[in-house]
Formats: C-alpha cells, structure tokens, sequence
C-alpha cells in the first residue's frame, strides 16, 4: 500500500524533529513501554508470572507530518519502544549471565478502533506488523547486559491517516510467552491515541520532503 513505501521518510522527519525539539528529552534518551510480570509488585500472589505492560501515559500523541495520502495527513507516534522490565520487581530475567533465559515475549493484535487508517510498522525493516486481529510479533530474543541483565528492547511505529488534530485512535493487545518460561498471557490493554497540531520546526522538515516523497508516490 502506498502508506508503506514512504512512511520511512516519514519517521526520518519526526526523528529529526524530536532530537531538535524544546521538549525532548536529551540525546540518547527516548521512554519506552514496558513489560514486566508481578504487576502488584508483591511476590507470592497470583501475578507473579503473568506478563503486563506498564509505563505508558494516559494518551500517546500522534504528530503531524505534514504530508497527505488523499485527503488525510500521516501522523506518527513519538512512543515507539517497547523494553523489558527495568525494576527489580517486574523483571522477566535472570542474573545469570551464563544461561539465557527461555522466555520469548510476542505482542498479540486483540483490535484496532480503526484499522483501515491506524497501523503499525516495525522500525527496521519499515515492515507493516500485526496486520490482523489475532496476529502476533515477536520481540526479540533474551539479550544480555552487564546492567540490565536479560533484556529485549524493540522499536515499532504506531502510525495513522487522520483528517485533523483532536482524533483519537485506540489498539488492544495481549502480551504472549512463545517460550518453554511459561509466563501466563497478560490481560487486554488498550493503548489510546490523540493527533497534536504541526509544529512548525517539522513543517519546515515535511517541506524539504515534498519533491521526494512526490517522486517515491509516482
């Protein structure tokens, strides 16, 4: 679909954007959704090996891009990462440096309120991911870290068509162990989406991409 073959010079924009911006973090730095198990944090109860996701906002806010498909503008997620659980209480690994764990985290599509214009990309690749209800992705496999331990850490784009600021998108999903660990599939979560108005700094960006991405639709 033509959304694909040009929203990787999308993401280069927003990225540009964001490491100029005001309101950024510093270099280097970027939030992340996380995933963790324990979610009470209280060891011997029920949820100790049940995967959920935490850390999100309340809305995540989809930027303006300043580019169109039809009548309607593309506008991606500052959030993109997805990162195993930092605290002690929710970690889904080992200390072991010499046995990697056997977990295999997949995100699972439970529904989109909107999946003909919400839709989401692998950040690598440019790849369009879970592009069905039920369809899954799997993060990667237990990496290890003299600091964190056993990790994964995964980028996607959560990317929409909308006609203006103020519209809001929602996508549920599960979390799922393909691994041998066994840790119990969380519950449904619904991420909520919101598009921000253009910020100039990024509109000046789109604008240096016109003729390219004009030639990329031909």
């Amino acid at each position: 679909m033509l959304r694909r073959s040009f929203c990787a010079i999308i993401s280069l924009a927003i990225i540009l954007f964001v490491s100029s911006a005001a309101y950024c973090h510093e270099a280097g730095d970027h939030d992340h959704i996380f995933v963790g198990v324990n979610a009470d944090e209280t060891f011997g109860t029920s949820d100790d090996n049940v995967l959920f996701i935490y850390g999100v906002p309340s809305v995540i806010e989809l930027i303006a891009t300043g580019e169109y498909i039809g009548d309607k503008q593309i506008y991606v997620a500052e959030l993109d990462c997805w990162h195993s659980a930092e605290e002690d209480a929710h970690l889904l690994n080992s200390s072991d440096a010499t046995e990697q764990p056997d977990w295999l985290i997949s995100l699972q599509r439970v529904s989109y309120s909107d999946p003909v214009n919400f839709w989401m990309e692998e950040e690598a690749t440019g790849d369009e991911i879970l592009m069905s209800d039920n369809s899954t992705y799997a993060f990667d496999a237990p990496q290890w870290d003299e600091e964190e331990g056993w990790y994964f850490h995964n980028h996607t784009k959560f990317c929409v068509l909308a006609s203006g600021a103020g519209e809001t998108f929602t996508a549920t999903f599960k979390l799922l162990d393909n691994g041998t660990t066994d840790f119990a599939d969380s519950t449904e979560y619904t991420l909520t989406f919101v598009t921000v108005p253009e910020p100039t700094t990024l509109t000046l960006l789109g604008a240096g991409l016109v003729s390219v991405l004009r030639r990329r639709r031909k």
